[in-house]
């Protein structure tokens, strides 16, 4: 009897000794895919020294989680690069605009959201094209240190980027008019005439 508890305590203490393993095993597990999940945010693949890549909406939501750490950041240059002396001020947008402007066909998604970049000015040279409501500027990729409120500029939240990369050239936007536009066009004009035919025909005589 004393021997069969023995083997009972002996077993339950090794079953013990298991389950904080197992337990870190399994926290780990979660927070590995909670952060797989965290949208905005995608994660370094192992080994490499590319900074995560982080949105606007991401690091407006959660500035002190990202202040003072490196990230990477892609989006559409729009407007034009101020140069203060060795430095430049952008402006990225990375909103669904920044891939397919409402002229060329997008839905209205929202708002435009992005952040601005202060880069050494020798890398704003690389950009060849601003965003406007007829031009689709650089598709640009920036990594440096993102500040949530920069005490150097006013307290601004900014990238302060030390690398500059241009991911897709800018172009003119062609506006696309959809049958849907044109089937409205029709309808209108003949609208039009039928009213003006009934109006000359109510004339008096």
């Amino acid at each position: 009897m004393r021997l069969t508890a023995s083997i009972a305590h002996f077993r339950l203490r090794a079953e013990s000794a298991r389950l904080p393993a197992r337990t870190g095993v399994y926290l780990c597990a979660m927070a590995l895919l909670g952060l797989l999940l965290v949208p905005g945010v995608a994660l370094a693949a192992p080994g490499s020294a590319t900074p995560p890549t982080v949105s606007s909406a991401r690091l407006i939501e959660t500035p002190g989680f990202w202040d003072g750490k490196d990230i990477t950041f892609t989006g559409e240059a729009i407007g034009e690069a101020m140069i203060r002396g060795d430095i430049a001020w952008l402006h990225l947008n990375d909103d669904p605009y920044a891939y397919r402007t409402i002229p060329e066909g997008s839905d209205t998604e929202g708002y435009n959201a992005g952040l601005a970049i202060v880069v050494p000015a020798h890398l704003a040279e690389r950009i060849g094209a601003y965003g406007s409501y007829r031009v689709r500027g650089d598709l640009v990729t920036v990594s440096g240190v993102f500040r949530a409120a920069d005490p150097a500029h006013g307290g601004d939240m900014l990238i302060q980027a030390d690398a500059l990369q241009i991911v897709a050239p800018g172009k003119i936007i062609t506006e696309k008019v959809s049958p849907r536009d044109i089937r409205l066009l029709w309808l209108s004009a003949a609208a039009a005439l039928m009213a003006l035919f009934a109006f000359w025909r109510s004339r008096p005589e």
